[in-house]
């Protein structure tokens, strides 16, 4: 049985409301198939009993008149009686084919007929049940008059033809039964399908680690009791995760801060050291200590970036404008693609992250490229390309979560603090910008950040 279902649920539609909906339209459409079926048969039935009624009035009337009528009023008595599910007629009839069937007297219906007849017609005029002839032929009867004159009753299966609209009225019943069941499902299922949608903006939120800008909309605590409860308890649940995120932020922005000061005084006592070999070491020590709380400081207040207003920006010029104050500093940076392109976005963050992504690029490799593309008619593409040692394809996750460097580049010299990427992924999240790294064909790393044309 377990075999079987797991069968079934792989032909279920993958969402709640799908499978949902197909169960109650399932269950619905079968029982209103049942119920219209039922109604059929007892209308059948109901046909049928009045017409065995119908057709043992008329027997009994006609034999009567049969009876006391000459040969001229007998034809017009038989004209007379003629009907629709039933026929009559006198003399010999061509018997061919027809036999004396015992099966016809085993269905209720037409044993009550039988006697019906017979009730009708007294103990003087014993019938003969004979099989149909034809298809719509059901059976038979054959009685003899008094004279000896064969009296043949001809009984037609009942059919019920089905108007057209008839049709139109069961199918129109259909679908305003689909159409409520979709209109009931769909408002039980959308408060579902709003918390998976705010728990799937919290989640990456979670993973670019937004900061500040982490906490979406508040989900309406509305719908049934079970998912208005679930609603406050995840805007609860999301409140003390942003919460927590932001005092994170701000105590990595005050100890980065507070650190300044003595780096300051124990720089200024290095100077007075007379060891010049001693001097250098700590020298070197400060500055990467100095490094750390500047990019701590960077990291922090990329937090705040989704607090710049957005405006319509010229790529090519910001681009190029960067890309000159490299070169002028003795880089070797190039810049190429398709520069004409204008979009509506925050500046300041976008030149932060480029030049967040420069820097990195710079340290690790060479022949620095900047490179625009527009992948689509909504959104640009801006590469940084390196020639460095690029990063192994298990590291490539790991290295934007803050304060994680690779393994092979942990040495004060090159291996920074670890929050270079990092920021560039957070700050990508105020751009509503998707982020992402890969290692180039022949050695080097490429950086792509995807941004839509209008920031909203």
């Amino acid at each position: 049985m377990r075999s079987i279902a797991e069968r079934l649920t792989r032909y279920l539609p993958a969402s709640l409301f799908g499978r949902l909906a197909l169960v109650l339209s399932a269950a619905l459409l079968a029982a209103h198939i049942v119920g219209a079926g039922l109604s059929h048969l007892d209308i059948f039935d109901f046909e049928a009993t009045k017409v065995g009624e119908h057709l043992a009035k008329d027997t009994g009337v006609l034999v009567q008149q049969l009876e006391i009528s000459g040969p001229a009023l007998r034809s017009a008595w038989l004209d007379k009686m003629q009907r629709k599910s039933y026929r009559f007629s006198l003399g010999p009839v061509d018997a061919a084919g027809l036999v004396m069937d015992a099966k016809l007297l085993q269905a209720k219906r037409k044993r009550e007929l039988l006697a019906d007849l017979s009730q009708e017609l007294g103990t003087g005029y014993p019938l003969a049940v004979l099989a149909g002839a034809t298809p719509d032929e059901e059976m038979r009867l054959r009685l003899l008059l008094r004279d000896g004159t064969p009296l043949t009753i001809q009984v037609f299966k009942l059919r019920f033809p089905v108007s057209w609209w008839g049709g139109a009225l069961f199918v129109s019943q259909v679908l305003i039964m689909l159409a409520f069941i979709w209109l009931g499902v769909r408002q039980a299922t959308r408060p579902l399908q709003a918390l998976a949608e705010a728990a799937e903006r919290l989640g990456q939120g979670l993973g670019q680690c937004v900061g500040t800008s982490l906490q979406g909309a508040a989900i309406a605590e509305d719908g049934p009791t079970e998912v208005a409860r679930a609603a406050a308890a995840f805007n609860a649940m999301q409140q003390r995760i942003t919460d927590h995120l932001a005092e994170r932020v701000q105590l990595l922005a005050a100890i980065s801060h507070d650190l300044q000061t003595p780096i300051t005084r124990m720089r200024l006592r290095a100077d007075l050291l007379d060891d010049a070999l001693l001097r250098d070491k700590l020298g070197r020590d400060l500055d990467a200590m100095q490094a750390m709380v500047e990019e701590g400081i960077a990291y922090a207040r990329s937090a705040q970036s989704v607090n710049e207003a957005a405006c319509r920006v010229d790529l090519g010029a910001l681009l190029d404008s960067l890309v000159c104050d490299y070169v002028d500093a003795g880089h070797s940076v190039q810049l190429g693609g398709e520069l004409k392109a204008v979009l509506v976005t925050r500046p300041h963050t976008l030149r932060r992250m480029v030049v967040n992504l420069l820097d990195n690029a710079l340290k690790f490799g060479q022949d620095v490229e900047v490179w625009v593309d527009q992948p689509s008619a909504e959104a640009l593409c801006i590469s940084v390309r390196d020639r460095g040692p690029g990063i192994p394809p298990d590291q490539l996750a790991a290295v934007l979560q803050p304060f994680y460097r690779v393994e092979s580049s942990r040495n004060r010299s090159t291996g920074g603090t670890g929050l270079g990427l990092a920021i560039a992924q957070q700050l990508s999240a105020a751009l509503g910008a998707r982020f992402s790294l890969a290692n180039r064909d022949g050695g080097g790393l490429e950086a792509q950040i995807i941004l839509p044309l209008s920031l909203e």
